[in-house]
Formats: structure tokens, C-alpha cells, sequence
């Protein structure tokens, strides 16, 4: 239930984010005058406090539940922050806010729910604790990931710390590769999360300023950039509707018949 309730943080803000898109908002507000620098900042605010709401409320559910495990809230509250961010740069994947939905919804859901049980099951198996252990900072680039590991590890995170701890004497006893650290809070567990939220933030707030600033078109040498931006200056290829056309011959045929010219035309406008 709460890798739905995170998957739904990020999928209602996208579709706000398509949406203002399909509505040209955003190129309003700037011709307004509003700086670019303004409307992300506007924005960030803005949801990052919306977001907040159903967090408060999983918090204080976990409290009247008796389920409020030890750095849970630290989590929880660094979670807002971090997929903000996340979910402004994959907006730019899509077109359609359906499919922006239906993907957003899954990708968290996915991340935070069933990637989580697979990477706990992975540490406490001796053929697959290694693999496990390097899944669980994989998937760590999702922030719904980062804050379900949490809440699993500080609920039953016990159980991975005594799996490690046996002894492999023996040929056929199975190989422990690393002991994990009870402390909940040391680098592997609590923390390293909380860390890597916090990256999140400031990770994603810089590739946000880079497809701004549409650094992908220093590669428009490359054939294999799939990012194709607007042509430089002096190159740019002007595209006329057929009302565009239809338009400009009526112009440029007014009082052509009767030798009068009954308007005042302007070439090509």
C-alpha cells in the first residue's frame, strides 16, 4: 500500500506537468516576462508542498497504526524533494498524459514495491546475497526505491543482518560475502538512502537546467543522438500551413481584377 500511495505522488504531478504543456502555459508565462530560472523555482515550491500532504498523512497513519519504524519520517520527508525533480525530467519522455500516467504508475510501483521484496529475498539467499547487494544500489536511482528499502530494512531488516552471519567452514557451506552492519543507521542501510535522496534533488535539478538550456544540441553532429534540436541561427526552416498559403495568395491577389487596391499589404506577412 505505501509503494501506491508513492507511485501516486509522481503520477498526478505529471499529469499536471503534460497538461500545462499541451496548454502552452509555460510559453505564456515567459512571454510575460516571467524568467526561466522563476517558473522552475514557482514550480518546484509549489508541488514539493503538495506533496507533502499525502506524506503527512502516511506519517501520522504510521503513528496511529503502532507501524512507525525507527528513520522512517527522515525518509518519508526527504522523499517529496527528490521525486519532484525525477518526475519533471521523465515528463520530457512523453507526449500523452494517459501514457505518462499509466507509465509513471508502473515505474513506482515497480521501484518501490516489487524491486524492494526481490533485492531483500536476493541478500538473504548465500547464492545470490552478491547480487543483491549490487541490485540494491542499482535500483537506488529510483527515489520510491529508496524509501520502501527503508521502511523494510528498519522493519525487518534483522532477519538480512542474521543471514549474514554464519560460518562457512566447510566445502559445501555456502560463501557469505559481507557482513551487513545492525546499525540502522550506518552507510548501508538508512543512510546511504537518505544520502541518495538527497542527491536526487540536486541531480535532478541539473539535468532539468541542461534540457533547458538544450545542451543535447552540442551532439547534433552525432547520427546516433536521438535528440535533434531546433536548427542554428541563419538555418532556421520556416513551415507554412495551407492556411498560411491560402492567406498569402488572397493578399497578394486583393484588386488585382479591377485595378484598385483596397488594401494595404505587407510582403510575406
Amino acid at each position: 500500500m505505501t509503494a501506491i500511495a508513492l507511485a501516486l505522488v509522481p503520477c498526478v504531478m505529471v499529469q499536471f506537468i503534460l497538461n500545462e504543456r499541451e496548454l502552452q502555459l509555460k510559453h505564456q508565462q515567459l512571454l510575460s516576462g516571467m524568467s526561466l530560472g522563476g517558473y522552475w523555482a514557482s514550480n518546484i515550491i509549489f508541488d514539493v508542498l503538495m506533496a507533502y500532504i499525502p506524506i503527512l498523512l502516511i506519517i501520522m497513519l504510521t503513528f496511529v497504526f503502532n507501524k512507525h519504524y525507527q528513520g522512517i519520517w527522515v525518509l518519508f520527508l526527504l522523499y517529496p524533494p527528490a521525486i519532484v525533480p525525477f518526475t519533471y525530467v521523465t515528463s520530457f519522455l512523453f507526449k500523452s498524459d494517459i501514457n505518462a500516467q499509466i507509465t509513471t504508475l508502473f515505474l513506482h510501483f515497480v521501484s518501490g514495491g516489487l524491486l524492494v521484496i526481490v533485492v531483500y529475498v536476493l541478500q538473504q539467499l548465500p547464492i545470490t546475497m552478491e547480487a543483491g547487494d549490487w541490485l540494491r544500489w542499482v535500483c537506488c536511482i529510483f527515489p520510491s526505491f529508496c524509501v520502501t528499502h527503508g521502511i523494510l530494512f528498519s522493519s525487518s531488516g534483522t532477519l538480512v543482518v542474521d543471514s549474514r552471519k554464519g560460518s562457512s567452514s566447510g566445502d559445501d557451506a555456502p560463501i557469505i560475502p559481507r557482513q551487513i552492519p545492525a546499525d540502522i543507521w550506518s552507510w548501508y542501510n538508512l543512510k546511504g538512502d537518505a544520502a541518495i535522496l538527497l542527491a536526487h534533488f540536486f541531480i535532478g535539478i541539473l539535468i532539468l537546467a541542461l534540457i533547458e538550456l538544450e545542451v543535447y544540441s552540442l551532439f547534433d553532429w552525432c547520427p546516433r543522438c536521438g535528440c535533434a534540436s531546433k536548427k542554428s541561427q541563419g538555418e532556421i526552416e520556416y513551415v507554412k500551413d495551407d492556411d498560411v498559403f491560402a492567406e498569402e495568395r488572397r493578399v497578394a491577389e486583393q484588386g488585382l481584377g479591377d485595378g484598385h487596391v483596397d488594401c494595404i499589404r505587407v510582403h510575406n506577412f
